[in-house]
């Protein structure tokens, strides 16, 4: 239990400023035996207060008549601030409905969809596009539901510099702190696009899409709102998603590409929750693969000091052999970016 407890505590930390509701919760939380025993419930290697808060978002998101939804922005049209009767009013739900959050706490996972972070990969891919001199078959590890493989699809504004497709019902802002980053009016053409996720969600399954909406915390309505629109735009065209690991089941869905397309493998954050081994041996495999085909390889660097921003490299082969480029660095869910090159 103590090992739960620090966890409810440091996002307690972690959601100050940005989640008063969660940071109160999450408080409280972590001084109560009971609601600890029911975070349990979640397997070892998994987010154990984002879970319990996401599954009760999701369960209080179809009982909005609890007084515990007086709290959550996302439900109440006038919420009200976190008080006295808020986390007894959580406690209360969450133990009333331990049996139906059981099964969420077992089976679901901390699978945001970070659709402002198309923001970054909107530049960062049109780089690749324009080395590669060709339409890209993108293929993305851990994506989740794919909204971000349809990153052409969406329109977006960098301080007031519109770009991307002008009609989508997605706008997404983004704001340029450093660089020149290229943003070109029209995004680059995409050969073909598929996701490898362990657990991929899908944007055609109620369920499915109640949970990504539910792990965005209750106070992010924009957040919120971009997702939505998101989502209505992948319900018409699914993006093509395959349920395996990302280092078994990777060779194949390259060999299916054929040998003259260019290749944007892309792994944002993914790959800070995998083990250290795994990591090598992607790295071994990608590497290889360069030498054999025109693949290029977007992948996450670690956050800079202080924790603010986290960064994307640049991997393809040159005469002179495997060359990294750091592209950029941003706000993990993609609200400015600064770019390096």
């Amino acid at each position: 239990m103590s090992d739960l407890r620090t966890q409810f505590r440091e996002l307690a930390t972690w959601a100050e400023g940005t989640s008063p509701l969660y940071a109160h919760l999450c408080r409280e939380a972590a001084e109560d035996a009971a609601l600890l025993d029911l975070a349990a419930t979640v397997p070892e290697g998994r987010q154990a207060p984002h879970l319990l808060l996401a599954a009760a978002h999701y369960l209080l998101d179809r009982n909005p008549d609890h007084r515990l939804a007086e709290y959550y922005p996302s439900i109440a049209p006038e919420p009200r601030d976190p008080d006295d009767e808020c986390f007894p009013a959580f406690r209360e739900f969450c133990l009333d409905h331990a049996d139906d959050l059981r099964p969420l706490l077992g089976n679901r996972r901390t699978q945001t969809n970070a659709v402002r972070r198309s923001a970054v990969l909107y530049p960062a891919i049109t780089q690749v596009a324009r080395a590669a001199d060709g339409p890209l078959a993108l293929v993305e590890l851990g994506p989740s539901a794919g909204l971000n493989l349809l990153f052409d699809r969406y329109r977006y504004d960098y301080d007031g510099r519109v770009v991307g497709k002008g009609d989508s019902p997605v706008t997404i802002e983004s704001s340029v702190r450093s660089g020149d980053p290229p943003l070109p009016e029209t995004p680059p053409d995409i050969h073909s696009r598929v996701g490898i996720d362990r657990n991929p969600l899908d944007v055609t399954d109620g369920a499915d899409r109640d949970w990504l909406r539910a792990l965005v915390w209750p106070e992010h309505g924009a957040r919120r709102a971009v997702l939505d629109s998101a989502l209505t735009v992948a319900r018409g065209d699914p993006p093509r998603l395959i349920e395996g690991d990302m280092l078994d089941d990777l060779p194949p869905v390259l060999a299916d590409i054929p040998s003259d397309v260019p290749v944007c493998v892309v792994t944002t954050l993914v790959l800070y929750q995998v083990p250290e081994e795994l990591i090598e041996a992607l790295t071994a495999f990608l590497e290889g693969r360069m030498t054999e085909r025109s693949l290029h390889w977007l992948t996450g660097r670690p956050a800079l000091s202080g924790g603010e921003s986290v960064g994307l490299d640049w991997k393809r082969r040159t005469d002179a052999g495997v060359q990294t480029t750091h592209l950029v660095d941003y706000k993990p869910h993609g609200a400015w970016l600064s770019w390096r090159p």
